[in-house]
């Protein structure tokens, strides 16, 4: 009975017409055949209007929204084997601050995947790839969706994600290993970034001394391309009393450098929040460097500092 249902296409519309609306309004080909639906169905869909023709033999429902997920759909089920990646794998778990942008989907390495609508990210890595189910989409997991972000963008970026998840209980720092284990001789860009802030997020970080971590901050701030800066400065704000580690007084800005461990940072973050807060009420910014960055990272911390003088000085 099924054979002939599949050979005839009787049942096949109704199949997938159900799979589009789960499916945002489109479907493909391929599973057009699958569920059973004959040429001159689909000829006789496009034909009336009821369907339009898409990319990659992707056919769209005429009368379905034209959303970011359609899209996004659309360049999914266009290819053989993807995932959505990147920050629409962000958008789709949740990330703080992580809008609707241009889709991102991850394809296995090979022939051109070029899509007008989507950015296709290739990976030789694919098979490996942990991933999550979310909103009826097949997407990378959190970890793999902070490792395709770390490409792209700012560090500063990048350690907001991760620790955004870390205190929400969506990952796990151990998620990170599988992924730096797979890529322990990659060189592309970011993932020195992403292996700092999971060293440094880990049970075993280093925990630098204090003199050390002063000395690190001491000769970054020694740079030529910065003002002059006092040391150890203690401020009296109206309801509390603070040192902080080196103040810029031509720009009101404060340098601080944190050598904890990232599970103490945690803990102490109410503390340090309202000593920023203090600060900001008193007209005074606040930036801050790890030990990593002091140590790996200078001319970075110093590009950051040096703009954020500049901004400081126009306030």
């Amino acid at each position: 009975m099924s054979r002939r249902v599949m050979a005839t296409g009787v049942g096949g519309i109704e199949n997938v017409r159900a799979l589009m609306a789960r499916q945002n309004g489109v479907v493909s080909r391929e599973q057009t055949c699958e569920l059973g639906m004959t040429d001159a169905q689909i000829k006789s869909q496009l034909r009336n209007g009821t369907w339009l023709s898409g990319t990659r033999g992707v056919y769209i429902d005429a009368g379905s929204p034209s959303t970011w997920e359609r899209t996004l759909r659309a360049a999914v089920i266009s290819q053989p084997r993807a995932l959505v990646a990147g920050r629409s794998a962000a958008h789709l778990h949740g990330f703080p601050g992580v809008r609707r942008s241009r889709g991102e989907i991850l394809v296995p390495y090979g022939r051109n995947h070029r899509l007008p609508s989507v950015r296709v990210i290739r990976s030789r890595h694919f098979d490996s790839v942990s991933t999550s189910r979310v909103a009826e989409f097949d997407c990378t997991s959190i970890a793999e969706t902070i490792l395709t972000m770390s490409l792209r963008e700012l560090p500063t970026a990048v350690e907001r994600h991760v620790d955004g998840q870390l205190a929400a209980g969506s990952l796990e720092i151990t998620d990170f290993d599988p992924i730096l284990d797979r890529l322990a001789f990659a060189r592309q860009p970011g993932l020195a970034t992403l292996r700092r802030i999971v060293r440094e997020r880990s049970d075993k970080a280093y925990q630098p001394p204090t003199t050390e971590l002063e000395r690190l901050l001491y000769r970054l701030l020694d740079r030529s391309e910065l003002p002059q800066y006092i040391r150890q400065l203690p401020i009296d704000y109206p309801r509390m009393r603070a040192t902080h580690d080196a103040y810029i007084p031509d720009w009101t800005l404060i340098a601080e450098a944190d050598g904890r461990r990232w599970h103490v940072r945690k803990d102490d973050f109410e503390r340090d929040r309202r000593r920023d807060n203090a600060a900001l009420a008193a007209g005074i910014a606040v930036i801050r460097f790890t030990w990593s960055m002091l140590k790996y990272e200078p001319e970075e911390c110093l590009r950051t500092l040096v703009a954020a003088g500049r901004t400081r000085a126009r306030v």
